[in-house]
């Protein structure tokens, strides 16, 4: 006996003991499993020490935290309305007492700056929440304030908003879910009509459905490719044995991740699909050869002989889908990281599952897949193998015109992640932010830092505190900005009141004295709710800028536009800081990474086919074949508008394992019967048909249970189950029609 043989053997013989340490490790994974939390932070995007991340901290440190919920209340009758001023204090109030809510700002709230009938500066409230209250009186100090009139009351009086700070926390991420839930609990008891919006909101909905409607999803999809297999298979124990499989394969990886202290995120939620696919293949192509194995013998031996010819090549696809994966650990973002070495573990896991369930399921008679099993895909595969034989030609130059169509795809392919549009249009999220665009105009808050060499008392202040406010003007004039806020305001407010031009008179003077004088009499905390606009040390500038939802290109964009607007002395630096430059440079290195790797992946794939098979010309001529499938669904997200994301960018890992365990099957097939018959052609048709079947089985079964997820209301994974269900029938022609019909054509040599 060869070694799979007597390795096979020996699992047959040491059965029980066998899935004794099978189960028993089972239970010590399970434990690591439980602990296995979701964790988007930052910290898990970017290496220690990145100087974007310590630029944030800083802001963090110096300015607190700039996620801001902003909540907006409605109110058909005016906000200066007695009752709507009432609402907009308790719905103040609330947000102002909701645990991990630093601060709550609105025009309940605020403090006025305006003059006195006898000259003098008034800075009361502008709402007392009593009998005194008069409504004219209030909508003019609002609305003759530049601070408060379209920032936050809506020009239209019919809105009002309250920006709701957030404490800073390093581990944001596992708590806003919780101080969300809290304030939603507390705005939804008393009744008020408000618009919740902002990044944090996005992303607790998008934890939300993730953890909700995605998981009935994901439990429908691998229902229906059960139920799918045992169609094919014509009987309930096969597809038992590799749900078991999968089982056991996901325990194992997932028990891992959890005991070396990892969560998941939005790039490693793709690893229970990769066991999935896996876990499926092996399975299919063990079961289904054993069915196919001479009478005449002992059952043993049946499944010794069967198992051990399938070894070789589930085994090195294993290798080769592993080495793929591991070479993303190369990229410098840990998340990649933690993707490669994971999938790389669980791809080997998932073969010693298939081979320990299959050797020992196989052993009972009712787990042999039924030879009239999946006979319409049986002869569908006959027939893709005599066109593959007889017409190579022209089977390339269609795989030819198809790569064309793919590159003109390709070239309206996008880079790039829009969180909100995730949801659907639909979702209650997704209308509020709208709604408060619609009324407000842009919301969403973009921070800028401007440093100075010295503070506010040295002489060259004063040409950067006028050059901020000619900046804030240049980019108010823009028709995507909605506001601007800065130290600075408070000093044209002043400067306003104490000139009476109205509004004419905001402005910073001319007269150098008279701007000191501004800057002595102005308390940039007067109003105790408003963010921190000046640093504790008083040489930097915090500048807010309210801009569009959008996508990290859009972010990007608006950063780069808004920062060339800026005409500062050359004492001042200007530098984006916040949430939102992080995002971007977040997103980017994410999706740059993962393309990166992803070439790597492929090269040291192909690398290890050549010398696995001790042939470069072979594993060059599989080339075409593998990268059709990966090109053909770029192509297709180019013409069809989807972005490549942080979300649909897995797909490429997806698609390349995928295409890599049907290639190497057919390769080591083809070797076998081009060994047996030397003659391509004969070669090519018996590998197809002895191979295809079971690429065929996988490829339906997955596909069909992909597009279950399209169902999902989170467009990122509906597009992800659609891609991947393309990706498989793109995989399975390529390998069936493309691989076969180049191995025609060029002739390899073994």
């Amino acid at each position: 006996m060869n070694f799979s043989e007597k390795l096979i053997a020996w699992i047959q013989k040491k059965r029980w003991w066998v899935l004794f340490a099978v189960g028993l490790s089972c239970i010590v994974a399970a434990r690591g499993a439980l602990q296995v939390g979701v964790d988007n932070s930052l910290e898990i995007w970017f290496v220690e020490d990145d100087p974007a991340l310590e630029t944030y901290q800083e802001f963090q440190a110096e300015f607190g935290s700039d996620e801001v919920v902003v909540l907006a209340l409605r109110a058909e009758e005016g906000i200066f309305d007695p009752k709507s001023m009432q609402a907009l204090d308790t719905l103040t109030q609330i947000a102002a007492n909701t645990e991990g809510i630093a601060k709550a700002y609105s025009i309940a709230n605020a403090r006025g700056l305006d003059e006195t009938s006898d000259g003098g500066l008034d800075i009361s409230p502008l709402y007392v929440p009593d009998g005194s209250f008069d409504g004219a009186k209030l909508r003019k100090r609002v609305q003759e304030n530049p601070l408060f009139h379209g920032r936050l009351v809506a020009k239209n009086s019919k809105m009002a908003l309250v920006m709701a700070t957030m404490e800073a926390h390093d581990d944001i991420d596992s708590v806003r879910d919780g101080i969300l839930n809290k304030l939603a609990d507390a705005i939804d008891k008393s009744g008020l009509p408000v618009h919740t919006a902002g990044m944090g909101v996005i992303y607790s909905a998008l934890n939300e459905l993730s953890l909700k409607d995605s998981q009935v999803f994901i439990l429908a999809s691998n229902l229906v490719i059960f139920a799918v297999l045992a169609l094919l298979f014509r009987r309930v124990v096969p597809v038992v044995i590799t749900l078991l499989v999968i089982g056991v394969a996901s325990l194992w990886l997932m028990g891992l991740y959890g005991a070396l202290g990892r969560e998941t995120n939005m790039v490693t939620m793709v690893l229970p699909t990769l066991m999935l696919i896996i876990g499926v293949a092996d399975c299919v192509h063990f079961l289904g050869h054993a069915s196919k194995t001479q009478e005449g013998i002992s059952r043993d031996e049946r499944v010794r002989k069967s198992l051990a010819f399938m070894f070789w090549p589930c085994f090195i696809n294993s290798l080769t889908t592993a080495a793929g994966f591991a070479s993303l650990m190369a990229a410098p973002m840990p998340v990649i990281q933690d993707l490669g070495f994971f999938a790389a573990i669980g791809v080997i896991g998932a073969f010693i599952a298939s081979l320990i369930g299959c050797t020992i399921g196989l052993m009972w008679p009712s787990a042999e897949v039924k030879t009239q099993a999946g006979l319409p895909i049986r002869k569908a595969v006959g027939g893709l193998a005599n066109i593959a034989s007889k017409h190579p030609k022209a089977v390339l130059v269609g795989g030819l015109f198809v790569l064309l169509l793919s590159g003109l795809g390709m070239t309206r392919l996008t880079v790039d992640t829009y969180s909100i549009g995730f949801l659907k249009s639909s979702h209650p999220v997704h209308q509020d932010s709208e709604a408060i665009e619609a009324d407000f105009g842009p919301y969403t808050p973009l921070e800028f830092i401007i440093k100075m060499e010295g503070d506010l008392e040295s002489e060259d202040t004063l040409d950067v505190l006028r050059g901020v406010a000619s900046w804030q003007d240049a980019m108010e004039r823009q028709e995507d900005v909605g506001w601007t806020r800065s130290y600075v305001d408070g000093l044209r407010r002043l400067g306003q009141v104490w000139s009476s031009l109205g509004p004419d008179g905001y402005g910073l003077p001319a007269d150098d004295l008279q701007l000191y004088t501004l800057m002595d009499q102005y308390n940039p905390e007067s109003n105790p709710g408003l963010p921190k606009m000046l640093s504790s040390d008083q040489d930097e500038l915090r500048v807010t800028v309210g801009i569009p939802m959008g996508s990290a290109h859009d972010f990007k964009a608006m950063i780069e536009k808004l920062s060339a607007l800026a005409q500062l002395p050359s004492t001042a630096s200007l530098e984006p800081t916040g949430y939102l430059p992080l995002y971007v440079e977040m997103m980017d290195s994410v999706v740059e990474s993962q393309l990166s790797s992803f070439g790597l992946a492929f090269f040291v794939i192909f690398i290890m086919l050549a010398i696995l098979f001790r042939s470069i010309r072979l594993a060059a001529l599989a080339v075409p074949a593998n990268l059709l499938p990966v090109l053909m669904i770029l192509g297709i997200m180019g013409a069809c508008g989807i972005a490549l994301d942080v979300a649909t960018v897995t797909i490429s890992a997806v698609v390349l394992g995928l295409v890599v365990d049907d290639t190497t099957q057919f390769l080591y097939r083809f070797r076998h019967e081009l060994q047996q018959r030397e003659n391509v052609e004969e070669a090519v048709a018996y590998a197809v048909r002895g191979a295809g079947e079971a690429i065929a089985i996988t490829s339906v079964v997955l596909g069909l249970g992909f597009l279950v997820l399209t169902l999902t209301a989170i467009k990122s994974i509906a597009f992800f189950g659609l891609l991947c269900a393309i990706a498989l029938f793109a995989a399975l022609f390529s390998d069936l029609l493309i691989l076969p019909a180049t191995m025609v054509l060029f002739r390899p040599k073994l």
